[in-house]
Formats: structure tokens, C-alpha cells, sequence
């Protein structure tokens, strides 16, 4: 079994599949690689990028870059941009970027229609490169990129799960990286079974030493698509 490791994160397919709203099967196909026959010798088609767990895993993992980086892929493809596009994409930020994971560092930044990499020095810096038309933009026609990140040196660090709150994250330095509530460190799926158990969020809050608020934040994550959260 692949064994987590300290500052990375560690989320099954499954996991992934649930925080990204992608099916397993299909982070699979990515981060592992796959192989098909279409009327012809059977085609390998390479991962798009080596995960951080590597790909020989007898329990396959995800890192919390790669969670980022697969977040930036679903983004793309729900954008009808196709999986050539992207991998050559990625081929080339790498080399620019000299990072494995190019799409979960500070200069990547993207529209959501094309995907661009700033230029590090001199002027170049106040223009973004669309690597699928090889042109330059200037930075403020861009959309903000990434406002529900944090970013540690020139990577992705956190990620704030609800939209405008700063209450449920995932961190990789906490808790291998699973959803908490980042006032303590409580796993998200720990409030919602305490919640179940006690019928009430006024109760666990108490419990937890936590805010109503907060515990209800953790319910919206977990239980997302649930109408009526515990009283």
C-alpha cells in the first residue's frame, strides 16, 4: 500500500474524484495513463503528468499538487480544450517553469478558455503568454486566477473549499491534506458524524468549541446538494 507522506496530501480516486466533481475513472485515465485499440495495434497514452506518488502505486494517491494540477485539467476539458492541447501545454510549461507541475504554480494563469504562463523578468513580466496561440496578452485584460488558493513561495499551498469563506480547507501540512476546519483542525467528516449522532449543530459546536457557523460550514461541504442541514 502506498504509505502518505508529510507535506503532500494524500487523497484516494475516490476522494479526488468527489473534491474535483470528476469520476475516478477518469483522474485515473490521467494522472496513470491508459491504453485503447481502435481498429488498429493497441495505443498507450502516457499520464499527463507523474503524480507526486508516483505511478507504480498498488493503491493509487493523488498529491495535493496533483489535486490542483487535475482541478486545472477539468477546468480546460469542461471548456471543450482536448487532452493533445493540454498535454503539450504542460510539456511546455514545464520546460519554462523547470516544474513537474507547472498548472499549480504562482505563474501559471489562465482565463478558463486559454491558458497562459507570466513571463518571469524584465518587461516580458507584464504579459502573459497563451501557450495555445503563442501570443502575448497584457496581464489586466485576465480574469484573477485562482482566488480561493493560498500560495507558499511559488506553489499552491491551501485550498479554501466554500466560495468567500475562509473556514474549510485543505492543507497538505495538516491532516495529510483532507478537509478540515482550518480554526482547528477538525476533519469536516468528523463534524458531519458527530452532527448525525447528536441531531444537533448547536450541541456539536459546543463539543468542538467551534462556532454554529463553522459546523454548519463543514455540513455544507460535506453534504453539498443537501438542502435542509441539521438545526
Amino acid at each position: 500500500m502506498t504509505e502518505p507522506a508529510y507535506n503532500v496530501g494524500a487523497y484516494s480516486l475516490a476522494e479526488a474524484g468527489r473534491l474535483l466533481g470528476v469520476p475516478p475513472a477518469t483522474i485515473r485515465r490521467w494522472l496513470f495513463g491508459y491504453s485503447y485499440d481502435h481498429h488498429g495495434p493497441r495505443t498507450q497514452q502516457l499520464p499527463l503528468w507523474r503524480p507526486q506518488y508516483g505511478v507504480d502505486q498498488d493503491e493509487p494517491l493523488l498529491g495535493f499538487r496533483d489535486l490542483i494540477e487535475a482541478r486545472i485539467v477539468r477546468q480546460f476539458r469542461s471548456r471543450g480544450i482536448g487532452l493533445p492541447t493540454i498535454r503539450e501545454c504542460l510539456r511546455l510549461a514545464r520546460e519554462w517553469v523547470s516544474d513537474d507541475h507547472p498548472f499549480s504554480t504562482r505563474r501559471f494563469k489562465t482565463d478558463g478558455k486559454r491558458i497562459f504562463f507570466q513571463q518571469r523578468d524584465g518587461l516580458d513580466a507584464k504579459f502573459l503568454l497563451d501557450l495555445r496561440l503563442r501570443q502575448f496578452l497584457f496581464r489586466e485584460i485576465v480574469a484573477p486566477s485562482f482566488v480561493d488558493l493560498d500560495w507558499d513561495a511559488e506553489t499552491a499551498s491551501r485550498w479554501w473549499l466554500l466560495p468567500d469563506k475562509k473556514t474549510i480547507v485543505l492543507d497538505p501540512t495538516r491532516s495529510f491534506g483532507q478537509p478540515i476546519v482550518a480554526e482547528n483542525g477538525v476533519p469536516t467528516a468528523r463534524l458531519a458524524q458527530a452532527v448525525a449522532a447528536e441531531g444537533s449543530v448547536s450541541r456539536v459546536a459546543q463539543l468542538f468549541e467551534l462556532k454554529p457557523a463553522v459546523v454548519r460550514d463543514a455540513l455544507t461541504f460535506e453534504h453539498r446538494g443537501v438542502d435542509k442541514l441539521a438545526a
